[in-house]
């Protein structure tokens, strides 16, 4: 049953004939009854009561406008008689009737239509634009409209009808009532709009009124009547006629004619107007906001804005406030009280917050200079011979000097995420102070950090000293390192070194440094601090990895070889990797799982404390690749794998998709086949059957063969239990990382064209170890793409099932070069270089081939890619290296994205060199819209402008 909300009736009374179930408000209680006529007492007298009778076309249609009426005319009245008279129908009443007649002989119709807004049943769900609710003014006199629906098709004039929604208490329109003509000061308005649906100007009537009664009102009410407080002493305005009896003004600009309505002979007070007074009621504190409501239904919220409406206090607090002893109110933070979880919670969210948002560290190394040579003159120490006492008995005592302070403190003093002015406590409060390490190259020492924090409950962001002038990095208010350590981390990392090596490779390096005279316990404690603010300090620092795009190839290569990388992995000890038990979509969104490694590793450094996470979503696991690089819709299916690992069964796959493209197995249709043709299809796949078998046992024969193939065949050894699989690289043939994807279970098939799929071009030629398996998966996974690409070849030069023959591939061949290419349509499966969507797969030159039909898959195979052959090399498998194992899952993939943009950029940085030292004056390095380098001549001719004659480095490496 549904619940109905209930009123008191407070304010409000109610017509004693029992028979009758009027209504009223107190303080607007009439004589007598207006339903019944019964005597109610009251000395409240009804304004008038409008009534519009027009010829013609007008605008009657409703108005969407809660709470007001509308009555809107048409500029086609113009040149049309138009006459307004009063009808007194009762002194006692003192309703009036407006009379409004047009002269339409000269229209089309030459007939009169008269339309009347009556005053309807209080009761009716829908009230008549004459007839405004129970106990306000019966003037139709609008102060709003915001929308007119205008039927120009109807041949009669509807009733105009109040779109207010019913309410379950009657709604006043704040609307002036009658007032006295012997006053002289009057204002008469006409508001225009245009009709939202049709082509003419509209106008609104207003009503005169006095002005010695709005002089009389309050600033509030006069805005409640849509009036403008006075500044200075209202004057009568000389717009208005002496002559009362010209009831029509006419606009010549616009032609439409205002209708002012004539105030009749009746004094009334200031309360006759109708209005609502403050008392009891209550504004929204936003300035902007002009919702209203009644004390006792506040709510807790604005429904309009949102602001809170509990808080007493919603400005920022002064600073002499801050010692008042009712300050620390139950909207504000009390420093000397422990926060609670949740209120931990928020702060922690607030402050990463502002760590995101203010730290910001440049890449270059330029940017930084300056901080550099700060560093190196604060690491500078200076020795002090101190003599103690006087004479041959004084005593000398060596001191140190550094330049690096003791004391640190954040320069802020009001928040910078809602700007409450900061809280500063002393030791012992949630803004106190804190003892820190102070970590150098050359010295380490303790320091002190004075913390600020948001009083706001809402916020509590902590501030501390996060200044990177001096060149030091924050620690979770626990260390300060200076940040020439972290770029010695970055640089041993670029070494090959595994991160917690590099970072004890930065003391080991300075023999007599402080932190080898630490215990085991503080020296690892102080490590593990160094090594987490390394991560944060990393994922702080601005990078566009667009940089680490190959010069050459840009971001399209012809050519792409696939890197495993199978001892780069993360250890299963410390963390838990979920699969989602329902189906999920297969794509990933690259930029906020990114966003969420690095703020886990800002967190860990802000808040130290915290445990890292321990269950991770595996399906929410995205590829890296240079945004350029990428495809609109980025996939992961590594979710779909076949899991436990089941034996591959006997059978060749080649031989099913053969089938299936012939048309001779028919998959949607599976079932139709004959207990023969099964025993057929199975025969040619070289399946062993059981004599005798029954249908059913042929297709679990045939579906468990297709199944696996649809999965994707295995491609690695699988992983330990207790590891990931590892990483799995495409890069072109300059070892430009062009992206990579991190695997959970074991490689397969399916992950190499995850991979390709989730490129922006997938490449002519992909060169792998695995080229069979990679295009069958292809063939059942994607089958139009497939036949797009390769036809029935699977991948190969030639047919797989024919004699191996050389073959010339003309999309492979070297394209004149254009430096503009923005004219080519964006298609994903059509190369912008080969302009063809003819695709390869090959093996790398040397490899060797497990099976004769591989050889179909042999580079060699092809003419045109032998000027590839010498930069490509057996794709490279890390089986032998050393193993680099993580317990941290944010640090895992935050290594592995740092190290494929470091070596690649490295690579780029060196191309870019090359170009700019083969450059003759004049000339300048650009980069064209495939992202290729190319030199570009500056020609100044004085008709033609500035032209540049671009040539990419391609065509020089070719």
């Amino acid at each position: 049953m549904q619940s109905v909300k209930t009123y008191t009736r407070r304010g409000r009374g109610r017509c004693l004939n029992p028979g009758c179930s009027f209504v009223y408000v107190t303080r607007h209680k009439p004589p007598t009854c207006p339903e019944c006529g019964s005597h109610l007492g009251g000395k409240w007298i009804p304004a008038v009561k409008v009534q519009l009778l027009l010829a013609g076309d007008i605008c009657s249609d409703s108005v969407d406008s809660v709470g007001f009426d509308c009555i809107c005319v048409s500029s086609r009245l113009k040149g049309h008689k138009i006459k307004l008279t009063t009808d007194n129908k009762s002194d006692e009443s003192r309703q009036a009737t407006l009379h409004v007649s047009a002269d339409t002989s000269k229209t089309s119709g030459g007939g009169n239509k008269e339309g009347q807004a009556n005053r309807s049943n209080r009761k009716q769900p829908a009230l008549s634009a004459a007839a405004p609710p129970e106990g306000s003014s019966n003037t139709p006199l609008p102060q709003i409209c915001k929308q007119i629906k205008v039927n120009t098709k109807s041949t009669h004039q509807k009733p105009a009808r109040s779109c207010a929604v019913v309410q379950k208490r009657p709604v006043r329109p704040i609307l002036p009532a009658v007032c006295n003509p012997g006053n002289t000061g009057q204002t008469s308005r006409g508001i225009y709009f245009r009709c939202a649906r049709c082509s003419s100007d509209v106008v609104v009537l207003v009503a005169t009124v006095p002005q010695e009664i709005l002089s009389s009102l309050k600033p509030s009410t006069l805005k409640q009547l849509g009036q403008t407080a006075p500044t200075t002493t209202t004057t009568q305005d000389s717009s208005i006629s002496a002559d009362r009896s010209k009831h029509a003004t006419s606009t010549p600009d616009t032609g439409v004619n205002v209708l002012s309505l004539v105030p009749f002979r009746h004094t009334v007070s200031c309360f006759d107007l109708g209005l609502s007074t403050a008392r009891g009621r209550g504004r929204c504190k936003n300035p902007a906001c002009d919702y209203m409501y009644k004390n006792r239904h506040k709510p807790a919220v604005c429904p309009k804005c949102g602001s809170e409406l509990t808080r007493k206090n919603t400005k920022p607090p002064k600073v002499r406030e801050a010692q008042h002893p009712d300050y620390f109110s139950e909207t504000l933070l009390d420093p000397h009280q422990d926060l609670s979880p949740a209120q931990r919670d928020v702060q922690r969210q607030s402050t990463l917050q502002l760590i995101r948002s203010t730290l910001q560290i440049p890449e270059s190394d330029t940017e930084l200079q300056e901080t550099m040579s700060l560093i190196q003159e604060l690491n500078s120490v200076k020795i002090v011979l101190v003599k103690n006492g006087e004479g041959s008995d004084a005593e000398t005592e060596t001191l140190l000097e550094t330049g690096w302070p003791q004391f640190y403190e954040s320069a802020a003093t009001h928040c910078g995420l809602c700007s409450y002015r900061l809280l500063k406590g002393e030791r012992g409060t949630v803004a106190g102070q804190e003892d820190c390490w102070l970590l150098t190259e050359t010295l380490m020492q303790t320091a002190s950090l004075q913390l600020k924090v948001c009083p706001n409950l809402r916020c509590l962001a902590l501030h501390s000293f996060a200044d990177l002038h001096p060149g030091l990095f924050n620690v979770g208010n626990r260390l300060l390192v200076s940040l020439d350590l972290f770029l010695k981390i970055r640089a041993n990392i670029k070494l090959g070194q595994t991160p917690p090596l590099a970072a004890q490779s930065v003391f080991d390096q300075i023999q007599n440094h402080p932190i080898h005279s630490l215990t085991a316990e503080e020296s690892s404690h102080v490590q593990e601090l160094f090594l987490s603010g390394y991560w944060a300090f990393e994922c702080l620092t601005m990078r566009d990895y667009n940089d680490m795009i190959c010069g050459i190839c840009g971001v399209a290569p012809k050519v792409e070889i696939a890197q495993r990388h199978r001892n780069d992995v993360l250890e299963l000890k410390n963390v838990e990797f979920t699969w989602p038990e329902c189906s999920v979509s297969d794509e990933v969104h690259v930029d906020d799982f990114w966003l969420t490694m690095e703020g886990e590793a800002i967190e860990q450094a802000a808040f130290p404390a915290d445990i890292p996470i321990t269950r991770v979503d595996a399906s929410i696991i995205a590829p890296f690749a240079p945004p350029l690089m990428r495809s609109p819709t980025v996939i992961n299916t590594e979710k779909d794998k076949l899991m436990p690992p089941i034996q591959q069964p006997a059978g060749d796959p080649s031989v099913l998709v053969r089938l299936i493209h012939d048309g001779q197995l028919r998959l949607d249709r599976v079932e139709d086949h004959s207990e023969d043709e099964l025993r057929a299809i199975l025969d040619s796949c070289g399946v062993d059957l059981t004599p005798g078998s029954t249908k059913n046992e042929l297709l679990a024969s045939l579906v468990n063969l297709y199944t696996h193939v649809h999965s994707g065949l295995p491609t690695a050894p699988q992983p330990p239990s207790h590891l990931t699989a590892g990483k799995l690289s495409k890069m072109c043939p300059h070892k430009v990382v062009c992206s990579s994807k991190y695997l959970v279970r074991g490689e397969t098939a399916r992950d190499h064209v995850d991979l390709l799929l989730s490129s922006r071009y997938w490449p002519p030629v992909y060169v792998c170890d695995c080229p069979r398996q990679v295009a069958l998966c292809t063939d059942l996974q994607y089958p139009e793409l497939a036949t797009q690409m390769w036809g029935r070849n699977q991948g190969c030069f030639s047919d797989p099932f024919e004699k191996p023959e050389f073959v010339t591939c003309p999309e492979l061949q070297d394209q004149p070069y254009a430096a503009d290419l923005s004219l080519v349509a964006e298609n994903q499966l059509v190369h912008p270089i080969t302009k063809s969507p003819s695709c390869w797969l090959a093996y790398p030159p040397g490899a060797a081939q497990d099976a004769p039909a591989q050889e179909h898959h042999r580079m060699i195979r092809c003419r045109d890619l032998e000027p590839y052959i010498n930069l490509l090399t057996e794709p490279e498998d890390d089986v032998n290296t050393k193993p680099m194992i993580f317990n941290n899952t944010a640090y895992y993939y935050l290594y592995n994205r740092l190290v494929d943009f470091l070596s690649s950029r490295d690579i780029v940085n060196q191309q870019i060199s090359q170009v700019v030292k083969a450059c003759q004056p004049g000339e300048v390095v650009i980069r064209d819209s495939l992202y290729r380098l190319g030199v570009a001549q500056i020609n100044t001719d004085g008709d033609e402008g500035t032209r540049l004659d671009a040539q990419t480095e391609e065509e020089g490496e070719k």
